[in-house]
């Protein structure tokens, strides 16, 4: 009995030292920061971040499935994932919170079939959904495929920025991504109008708090209650519908509510938009408003509404075939800071009203047909103009000297016009270009013409430039010091 009992009595103490060293090693590993449902979590030497080991997982799975020909993701390895590029993490506990998987090259987005022949495909792998405290996402310009917008990404409840733009997603946008509450920024532009559409856009109701909005080019026709649904989303301050086809809007309109919106793009919607300008006539925080090819769009339909927003720097009114007096328009433009105008493709004629526009930096008044010479004196006090169009136009005679008063001027497209004679020296000339700390000191005034009868006048540094430069159609006049000047006479081709 005494041998049994000095047995249990030794197996005892080892027992009791083998429990705690157990303890020991528990104590250690919770200050390392291995603790209790946190072995998940991976620290790496020496550097300060760290990232959670089921997320540095669900990365590679993501990486796996996208298409990567010039080894973007070549950071994506090792342990600490909050390093990778397109990879940000919480600082306290690790989690992914960003995720940028824009393609990063570039290619001419405007061109599907350009992109899907040059692009390989990508998908998104199911494994997204395990980064549950992203709350930003970027899967734009990517292809996609035309796969359907993956429901799975509407679980991903703490996104407050999503892009998915130009992404050649196709379908139904699924409505649960209304489920996404604290997003403030949501750009699901496609690449082509029908391949994405939107029967109800109700859910946008579940995101009160988002600020940007892109939809354009996503087919809206079926949408009937968008009017009222954007409307009540008061935290708006950009808003882009272009090419939406969006419906016809009855009156009357509801109480404006948008209180906080600088942008608006609606460009590309031919059904009658008096509902909507009356109604914009409210919103008088608006900076930039797009209304580029309407088509329906008439002067007297716009005087309110532009008399009415006081506070306007950008102002496109292209493609919309208006008839009547270029001062119709702006005589009701209560704005003194508007800074870009298009007005180019219409039907307009006559002048810029004098002592209107000081600011003005854009002005494009090209294909309107009925603008004449007259346009280029009535444009002397826009001394601020960098960019002018008038191409298009009947502008016949001579260019007056007083056009060299645009002392900012950097592009001057005057193709298509009667314009005869010998461009100004005046333009471009080194003591107005030279004393202008704004002007970039790289970029060409470009001057164009279509006339075979016009003599260019081109100022150039001798020592870095020789005629040869300067390609048929294009004059470009160089900030530089020791300039001199040559005369060419050649035919013009218009844009060379």
């Amino acid at each position: 009995m005494a041998a049994a009992g000095s047995g249990s009595f030794q197996f005892g103490r080892i027992a009791s030292k083998r429990l705690m060293m157990l303890v020991a090693l528990l104590l250690v590993s919770c200050c390392l920061g291995h603790g209790f449902g946190d072995e998940d979590h991976v620290e790496v030497e020496g550097i300060g971040s760290s990232c959670m080991e089921s997320e540095r997982r669900a990365l590679l799975a993501i990486k796996s499935d996208m298409y990567d020909p010039d080894n973007w993701f070549s950071s994506w390895t090792g342990k600490d994932c909050c390093g990778w590029r397109g990879v940000a993490c919480d600082n306290t506990t690790g989690h992914v919170t960003n995720l940028d998987l824009r393609y990063p090259d570039t290619y001419n987005k405007w061109v599907i079939s350009y992109a899907t022949e040059t692009m390989g495909g990508s998908k998104v792998n199911p494994s997204l959904q395990e980064l549950k405290h992203l709350k930003y996402l970027d899967l734009s310009m990517n292809n996609f495929s035309g796969a359907p917008v993956p429901i799975m990404i509407a679980s991903l409840v703490h996104l407050e920025y999503l892009n998915l733009s130009y992404a050649m997603f196709d379908g139904l946008i699924p409505p649960q991504l209304g489920n996404l509450s604290n997003l403030h920024y949501l750009d699901l532009q496609a690449w082509d109008y029908d391949l994405l559409h939107v029967d109800d856009l109700d859910w946008l109701s579940g995101i009160p708090s988002l600020k940007y909005l892109d939809m354009s080019s996503v087919n809206l026709s079926k949408a009937t209650n968008w009017f009222y649904v954007i409307n009540s989303i008061p935290a708006l301050e950009v808003l882009r519908l272009r090419d939406a086809d969006l419906p016809y809007v009855p009156s009357p309109s509801p109480t404006f509510n948008l209180t906080a919106i600088a942008t608006l793009d609606l460009s590309g919607n031919s059904n009658d938009p008096s509902a909507t300008l009356s109604w914009l006539s409210n919103a008088t925080s608006l900076e930039n408003l797009l209304l580029s090819g309407c088509g329906s769009l008439t002067i007297e339909s716009l005087q309110v509404a532009l008399g009415a927003l006081g506070n306007l720097k950008e102002l496109d009114l292209s493609f919309n075939s208006l008839e009547g007096e270029i001062r119709e328009i702006l005589n009701n433009v209560s704005s003194r800071g508007l800074k870009h105008l298009d007005l180019s493709f219409n039907q307009l004629s006559g002048d810029i009203p004098q002592g209107s526009l000081g600011d003005l930096e854009y002005l494009d008044l090209s294909w309107n047909f009925n603008v004449i010479v007259h346009i280029l004196a009535s444009l002397g006090n826009l001394t601020n103009l960098r960019h002018l169009g008038l191409s298009g136009n009947s502008i016949s005679g001579e260019i007056p000297q007083t056009v060299g008063n645009f002392v900012r001027l950097e592009y001057l497209d005057l193709s298509t016009n009667g314009i005869i004679g010998k461009i100004p020296r005046s333009i471009g000339q080194p003591h107005q270009l030279g004393n202008n700390s704004n002007m970039d000191r790289k970029k060409p005034l470009v001057v164009e013409s279509s006339s075979s009868e016009v003599k260019l006048s081109i100022w150039y540094h001798p020592n870095e430039y020789s005629g040869s430069h300067f390609s048929p159609g294009i004059g470009s006049f160089f900030q530089q010091s020791n300039w001199q000047s040559t005369i060419i006479s050649r035919k013009f081709q218009g844009h060379g």
